[in-house]
Formats: structure tokens, C-alpha cells, sequence
């Protein structure tokens, strides 16, 4: 009876928010996004009482404000990364109608990807981002903080011709993006979520509000790879790597 006690404080402890706050601060040097919002407490304690949490941060001297999201889902860390990493596969499933590996390996540690996103009213919008893992991270949290890091390659000519003009003819690029999901090992099956977008769609529409709008947005999507987890993952038959390239 001790002994389960004891096991059961040990687990209470490790998904406290104050011992899940201390891991995040110890890991932050190694993180390969240098954009992470500052995600108050209270946060990752509405997460691990199982709501899906979003907000922004406003950042001094740029209109456009970060978006972010923080959840804890019954969804093993490898399950949950691998729907996280299977871009070619999110169209439809997530809110962008085309999705695609143009440079490099899918699913590999550094690879590049095409993502158009149908707008009602207002002009499409399509990008280009590269994607990468962090496997420093990975190794030295003891494989616990699992991150993956976008930046846009929006100015690089070589990549935009890999891409058919029919598919971009009806829209317009963004004009920059940047962002990671950071997922961390909760033990028993359970994945802390944090996922944030940088974003300016460019064009007519003001950075200021659409990264208001941003933050409904980062929950529709965090409730969309959660199912796309449990339904699609599950049954795929593509090949994976795990942060620091090591198959999974």
C-alpha cells in the first residue's frame, strides 16, 4: 500500500503545474524556437484540469501578436507526434485544403512543406515553411520534450517553382510565418500540447485582428489533431522518425 502511494505522489508530482513550469524553464536554452510565448501559470493548470486553453501575446513594435495553445490529451507522445508530423496528410483534416512535402524527406528532421488555406471572402492564402526537429532537446530531457519548429521560405524562387501554378493562381502568399508544437511526456499515456503561430497574412488584412482571430483558431486546431490522432494516425502506413531521427 505504501509502495502505490508512493508511486502515486511521484506521478501527482511530475504533472503539477509547478514541477511541469520547472521542466519548461530548464529546457527553454534548448529550444530551436526563439519565439515561444511567455504562457502564464494558470494555463498549464486549466490544461492539466482538461480544458484546451488558447490566448496571445502582443509584441511591442509588430502588429501582428503571437497565438498559442496549451492542452493535456490521453494521447501517448509518440501517437500524438506522429499526426503532429504528418503534414501530407493534413489537408482537409486540419484547416488547409492542400498540404505537402516539396524539398527534402517527409516526415525526416528538416524537410519543407507547401500548405494552402481556403478563406472565405477574403483572398486564399498559401505558404512555404521549413519544417525541423529538435533533437537536442529530445536527447537531453531525457526524450521527455519533443519539439518541432517552422519558419517560412516565402523568399527562395527555387522552392516556389517546385509548386503548380494552378495550385496558388486562386490565392496569395502570406507574408510571414513562424511557430512550433512542443509536446511533453506526462507518463501514463497523457501528452501536455503546447503549440504557438506567429503569423501575418498579408494582403488587406490587418496582422492586429487576425491574430486576435488567431487565437479561436489555435483551439479548432488543437481539437482537429487530437482527432486526427485517434482516427487517421492509428492506421497509417507512413514511415516516422522521432525528434533526434531515431525510427519510431
Amino acid at each position: 500500500m505504501m509502495w502505490c502511494m508512493l508511486l502515486w505522489t511521484v506521478a501527482a508530482l511530475a504533472t503539477s503545474p509547478d514541477a511541469l513550469l520547472a521542466d519548461l524553464k530548464r529546457w527553454q536554452p534548448l529550444r530551436s524556437s526563439t519565439t515561444a510565448p511567455d504562457i502564464p501559470r494558470h494555463v498549464y493548470q486549466a490544461a492539466l484540469d482538461g480544458e484546451i486553453i488558447s490566448g496571445i501575446e502582443i509584441v511591442e513594435d509588430i502588429k501582428a501578436a503571437k497565438a498559442y495553445g496549451v492542452a493535456v490529451f490521453d494521447i501517448p507522445i509518440e501517437t500524438f507526434w506522429k499526426a503532429v508530423a504528418d503534414e501530407d496528410h493534413h489537408a482537409n483534416a486540419l484547416p488547409v485544403t492542400r498540404s505537402m512535402t516539396i524539398d527534402g524527406r517527409r516526415r525526416s528532421p528538416d524537410h519543407t512543406i507547401f500548405q494552402y488555406m481556403d478563406i472565405p471572402i477574403l483572398s486564399d492564402r498559401w505558404w512555404v515553411v521549413r519544417i525541423q526537429y529538435n533533437g537536442g532537446l529530445y536527447t537531453a530531457s531525457e526524450h521527455r520534450a519533443w519539439e518541432l519548429v517552422w519558419g517560412d521560405r516565402l523568399k527562395e524562387p527555387a522552392l516556389r517553382s517546385k509548386i503548380a501554378p494552378a495550385l496558388i493562381e486562386d490565392g496569395m502568399p502570406i507574408a510571414w510565418t513562424k511557430g512550433a508544437w512542443l509536446l511533453v511526456d506526462l507518463g501514463q499515456g497523457r501528452t501536455l500540447v503546447e503549440y504557438h503561430t506567429w503569423s501575418d497574412p498579408g494582403g488587406s488584412v490587418p496582422p492586429g485582428p487576425a491574430s486576435r482571430f488567431a487565437a479561436g483558431e489555435v483551439k479548432s486546431n488543437l481539437r482537429s489533431i487530437r482527432t486526427f490522432a485517434k482516427n487517421h494516425t492509428p492506421t497509417c502506413s507512413g514511415s516516422y522518425v522521432r525528434p533526434d531521427g531515431s525510427a519510431l
